[in-house]
């Protein structure tokens, strides 16, 4: 029997999801282990192995596809501990990381946080101006050379870079997206001196029109590299050493996932939100559920996406840590609303929760790692909620006391006793939770009726009964393994390879050109996937244009349903834009009569990797739900403690339904079902939750 393993790396937990040739599935959980991440990803997998009954050495010997995403390099951007970092560009271009955009005071803000913009600043540069340098050279926007690159030049700025402490540089020429040439032999001039230094050429990170989003890109990619690089060729090392031997891919902010390419790991910045929205997507299809919201409520944050028309939408002017970056990511946008945000008192007597989080260490209070300050978790453990002698399915037991002295603290503050200081916890947080959701559906044009919504994270199901109903979405969906779910998005992402070229054409332009342009990008993603060893009848490929107004700055990323076009399917194309222009910015923002431009051709494409089918999950066959009933305890609802049934997961059946109000226990989460809801089990163990007229009838 042969395994394929997916590890996912958060701010508090490491999950793994393993995956047997037969379709069975099992999941590890461990401490994230901020000090040392390889030993948090061996303890995951060692328990996914242990449920698996085997050991670890043995799972990792018999498995053929591991893939990983973490938080790694995000985490080096945010807290900014990456290498010391310096950039070569095209004299004049100097200011461009510290001039920035001016938009960049409130990127990545929430709307509360952006409505303060004068408290805020742009972010700082993560090169300072005394480790950038300019030299003579340029390329128009054409691709056309009006100064030619002064080498020697380059090489004394490589050289006095260097001696300043250097240890990663940033090559950023203006326009090398229409002409890479100047970028190409700058970099292999400065490697030919000093052969050990990780060089990042802008064109080969963020290969778009927009010069500061290119060169930030550019810039994050060498101040993050070197730390990631290390990390994963230590983390590949001891696979090694434990007996692995197939192959590793590393999830991507895109969706895919790729043989980890050293000189590019900024696209894994944010493949740990992504994944959880590739599980999303997956589950959904399996379900013919087309369209979800994907909420995930880790120890750290809240996570929104959205899955629409069976797709994921990506971010439209993508942002990491306030920075406007170059590259495509799975749209998903974070507040801190997680388990471990700390619930606090402002100055007017007021209390709020979150950003600011306990983390994975001293984590919550009821932790009793040394953590004092209250969290949602110690809220949601005072409420009854929470099981202290069995979360983590037992692993771990939460000490009450502590949450109630912690809650306490804040109590005292605001004049209300710990139970219900901890009830105005739980319900800020939902607040902020339904809130960000409501927001994200509604600014991509979508109806939320039309929508289910996935809660999932070891704290997502603990919440979303509450929050969901006043959403109106269709209902609420828990899978089978919401606590790892997002390893199982890492788990089964396809590979993916994508090939574009940046152009000024107008549209519609004649059928032929447009034609010409696909195919050559179209034979160069499918040369990669034929060297990632994805036969022809796994690939899927995927046409797209980036287009805006002839006098307007927004792009649109236009999907295109063919692989060749004729006239009428150009203008087609254009009504297509036009439509979702409108779609995104409202009626009667676009700009016809100012014409329209293609800028940039894209081909991305997919190689679906096997994947063992999943086995459905028996049905009843005897007895009741009731028997999976372990017991009563009382759980706030409704401004008051209820005697509340206690159900085992582990002994639901496929059709079993139960009422609420009533709390089920899994071994990575709690699914909390408020009065008034129903939980359902459909075939493949996910619980789904409904209210009023849609719940279906007790089994």
């Amino acid at each position: 029997m042969s395994y394929v393993i997916g590890v996912d790396t958060g701010g508090t937990f490491t999950d793994a999801l393993v995956m047997s040739d037969d379709g069975r599935l099992v999941t590890g959980k461990s401490s994230t282990t901020p000090s040392d991440l390889v030993q948090g990803l061996l303890a995951s997998v060692e328990d996914g192995a242990r449920n698996a009954g085997l050991e670890l050495t043995e799972l990792l010997g018999r498995t053929s596809l591991f893939r990983y995403s973490g938080t790694t390099a995000i985490n080096a951007l945010i807290t900014r501990s990456g290498v010391p970092t310096a950039m070569i560009t095209t004299r004049g271009f100097e200011d461009t990381l510290h001039i920035a955009r001016a938009m960049s005071v409130w990127a990545g803000k929430t709307e509360e946080q952006a409505r303060n913009a004068y408290a805020h600043r742009k972010p700082s540069p993560l090169i300072p101006k005394r480790r950038v340098r300019g030299v003579s050279g340029r390329i128009d926007r054409s691709g056309q050379e009006v100064v030619a690159l002064d080498l020697a030049e380059v090489r004394r700025a490589a050289d006095e870079l260097v001696a300043d402490g250097a240890e990663s540089l940033a090559i950023c020429f203006l326009w090398s997206v229409a002409d890479p040439a100047h970028e190409t032999a700058a970099r292999d001039a400065v490697l030919a001196d000093h052969p050990d230094l990780f060089v990042t050429t802008s064109h080969e990170v963020a290969p778009t029109v927009g010069e500061y989003e290119r060169f930030v890109t550019a810039a994050i990619n060498a101040y993050v590299g070197p730390r990631l690089s290390r990390f994963l060729a230590g983390f590949e090392a001891e696979l090694r050493a434990h007996g692995f031997s197939g192959r590793l891919l590393v999830s991507q902010s895109d969706g895919g996932s790729v043989a980890f390419d050293r000189t590019q790991p900024v696209y894994t910045l944010q493949s740990g939100p992504a994944a959880g929205v590739l599980a999303s997507k997956s589950e959904g299809a399996l379900l013919g559920e087309p369209n979800v919201v994907t909420t995930d409520v880790g120890g750290t944050s809240f996570d929104v996406g959205l899955v629409a028309d069976g797709d994921w939408v990506n971010a439209r002017e993508p942002v990491v840590d306030s920075f406007h970056v170059g590259f495509p990511m799975v749209e998903v946008e974070s507040i801190g609303a997680g388990g471990g945000s700390i619930a606090w008192v402002d100055e007017g007597g007021a209390l709020n929760v979150g950003p600011r989080s306990a983390g994975a260490h001293p984590g919550p209070a009821c932790y009793g790692n040394g953590g004092t300050e209250p969290t949602v978790t110690d809220a949601a453990l005072l409420l009854g909620y929470l099981n202290p002698d069995n979360f983590l399915g037992g692993r771990m037991r939460l000490d009450l006391a502590r949450a109630e002295a912690a809650v306490a603290s804040v109590a005292d503050r605001i004049g209300l006793d710990p139970v219900r200081t901890a009830d105005g916890i739980f319900t800020i947080a939902n607040t902020h939770m339904s809130s960000l959701v409501g927001r994200r559906v509604l600014a991509r044009g979508y109806d939320p009726r039309e929508f289910v919504l996935f809660s999932y994270g070891g704290a997502g199901p603990v919440h979303s009964g509450f929050y969901a109903a006043e959403l109106g979405v269709k209902k609420v969906v828990v899978p089978a393994r919401a606590g790892t779910f997002s390893s199982s998005g890492v788990a089964t992402s396809a590979l993916h390879r994508s090939a574009r070229l940046t152009d000024f054409a107008p549209m519609p332009m004649p059928a032929a050109e447009v034609n010409r342009r696909f195919a050559e990008l179209r034979a160069e993603v499918e040369s990669a996937l034929a060297s990632d060893g994805i036969p022809p009848e796994a690939r899927r490929i995927v046409f797209a244009l980036d287009m805006r107004y002839g006098v307007q700055v927004h792009t649109v990323t236009l999907k295109l349903p063919a692989a060749t076009f004729d006239d009428a399917e150009v203008e087609k194309a254009c009504v297509a834009f036009d439509e979702l222009y409108e779609r995104l910015y409202g009626r009667g923002s676009g700009f016809v009569q100012a014409g329209r431009v293609v800028t940039a051709f894209i081909v991305e494409g997919y190689g679906d990797l096997p994947i063992p089918e999943r086995a459905p999950s028996p049905a009843r066959t005897g007895g009741s739900p009731d028997d999976a009933c372990t017991g009563e305890r009382p759980a706030w609802f409704d401004g008051g403690f209820v005697d509340t049934a206690v159900h085992d997961f582990g002994r639901l059946c496929a059709g079993d339904v139960l009422r609420g109000p009533t709390i089920v226990e899994a071994p990575t989460t709690t699914v909390v079902v408020p009065p008034a809801m129903t939980a359902r089990v459909d075939e493949h163990r996910n619980i789904h939750l409904e209210s009023g007229a849609g719940a279906p009838e007790e089994s």
